[in-house]
């Protein structure tokens, strides 16, 4: 419960051993503890609501509840009781009872900028988008900071976003957050970057592409406000960027998205001046393959410290040119061994399984057992053990292992197993899972261990072999130990 390292109530320290207990998992000992502490001080609320949240964590929803409510109706005020209570609404996925809660905290306490703030993002979290545009609105005349006259537009935009009334959103919500943001910009009181992209949004949405253009290319978008050079609106010119940040896969898919459409169009740059005010602009596929060709290069070149972004665009460029059928995609590689060489550079990161899973597609189904083959090559096991397992001596052999099993599932090449094949790809995963252990001894209870995967896919299995026999002995182990999948 993180929440209390901001509490600075002065019953702090006698609460103090309910939270820790209830950090720790013992919920039992919280209960027990938030008695005690009762007996002494009836009126100590916060130590009822820590008795709910464990109450509801022994799955006493009802007593929870109602212990709960007992303090709601008083409308505490306390940051302790506030924040104990958003927990314990969240955890009953109540969210909307959090809204009434600092409702009633800023009727009482109307000047509070905290109160005022936690109610917004109540409002947030239930999606009461008109309600998020009052509350941002008196949050602003409390304290007049730009970012809470900012949230109120964001409000109207998001009103906009949700209407069933297409017309209501083009002529009410985002006519009126538009006139909210030229007030600040006719006083001169944008501030930051996030402001200009929310009024870029805007005039987006309302279709004025013009006024969006200059709004870039004008002062909002020079240096002061950091438009033209931020990563989330580069997109609208992203070569020089793509240099100067080749890891960005955002940028990759949006210059892809401008080529292809470009090429649709048909369009071809002038023959004298610049392509465009911010410089070179691609329009054919020679032009995407000569620009891969030195992205990949660069990366080559390096000894060290390879980036993901060049690899993995490259293989994205060859799935848009094969669904357009276009013949130019056999030059950049086969995608088989393209994947492979990701896999060398790579798989020892977590990050490697889902970069290759959405390219799997580009292999052939008689390429997934070699493809697989292939990856198990590359991954360095030490030699079987007397269970006939070959197991990873570090986390990095661990990580490739995983990544290659979790492929294996992903092609199919699980679900292919019979009853018996499955039992021992069991077993298999219930050996890596123990092994693995050794590697996360320092780790935290809650923490997750380097090889937790391994019981999930595990699971899997099970769930696979349920399916297929409709045995439900596979889900249950004498085994009670914590460690046992």
């Amino acid at each position: 419960m993180a929440a209390r390292g901001h509490v600075q109530d002065p019953n702090d320290r006698r609460l103090r051993p309910i939270y820790d207990y209830l950090d720790n998992g013992n919920n039992k000992m919280a209960i027990q503890q938030a008695d005690k502490l009762l007996k002494k001080h009836k009126d100590l609320h916060c130590a009822k609501v820590l008795k709910a949240i464990g109450l509801q964590r022994t799955g006493k929803q009802d007593e929870a509840f109602t212990l709960a409510q007992e303090v709601a109706v008083l409308e505490p005020t306390d940051d302790n009781s506030l924040q104990a209570l958003t927990i314990l609404y969240r955890e009953m996925h109540r969210p909307e009872l959090v809204t009434k809660l600092y409702e009633a905290a800023v009727r009482k306490v109307p000047t509070s900028e905290e109160y005022h703030s936690h109610l917004f993002m109540a409002y947030a979290r239930v999606g009461e988008y008109k309600k998020m545009q009052q509350a941002g609105m008196a949050l602003y005349k409390i304290v007049p900071k730009n970012p809470y006259y900012f949230w109120s537009v964001m409000s109207l935009v998001m009103q906009s976003i949700s209407a069933q009334d297409e017309k209501l959103s083009q002529t009410m919500f985002l006519p009126l957050a538009e006139r909210m943001v030229e007030k600040m910009v006719k006083e001169e009181k944008i501030e930051a970057e996030a402001e200009v992209q929310l009024y870029f949004m805007i005039l987006e949405r309302l279709g004025k592409y013009v006024e969006a253009l200059e709004v870039v290319q004008g002062p909002l978008g020079g240096e002061e406000k950091t438009l033209c050079s931020s990563k989330e609106n580069s997109g609208l010119f992203p070569l020089p960027e793509m240099r100067s940040i080749p890891d960005d896969w955002q940028f990759y898919l949006l210059y892809f998205d401008s080529l292809f459409h470009l090429i649709d169009q048909s369009w071809t740059p002038p023959q004298e001046g610049a392509h465009s005010a911010e410089g070179e602009v691609h329009a054919s596929t020679a032009q995407a393959l000569s620009f891969m060709e030195d992205r990949i290069a660069t990366e080559e070149a390096k000894e060290s410290k390879h980036l993901r972004g060049p690899y993995l665009a490259r293989l994205e460029l060859i799935r848009r040119l094969r669904e357009r059928s276009c013949p130019e995609a056999q030059q950049l590689g086969e995608p088989l061994e393209l994947m492979f060489q990701f896999f060398v550079k790579f798989g020892d990161k977590p990050c490697c399984i889902t970069d290759l899973k959405i390219f799997l597609d580009l292999l052939t189904p008689d390429q997934h057992v070699q493809f697989i083959n292939r990856l198990m090559e590359a991954v360095p096991l030490c030699a079987p053990g007397e269970d006939g397992v070959a197991l990873p001596g570090d986390t990095r052999a661990l990580q490739r292992h995983l990544c290659v099993t979790q492929l294996s599932r992903s092609l199919g090449q699980q679900h292919a197993l019979n009853t018996e094949g499955k039992l021992g790809l069991i077993k298999e995963l219930k050996a890596h899972y123990q092994h693995g252990l050794q590697f996360g001894k320092s780790c935290l209870k809650t923490e997750l261990q380097f090889s937790d995967m391994y019981c999930l896919m595990a699971a899997h299995v099970y769930v696979d072999l349920w399916l297929e026999t409709g045995d439900v002995w596979g889900f249950w182990t004498p085994n009670t130990s914590s460690t046992t999948p």
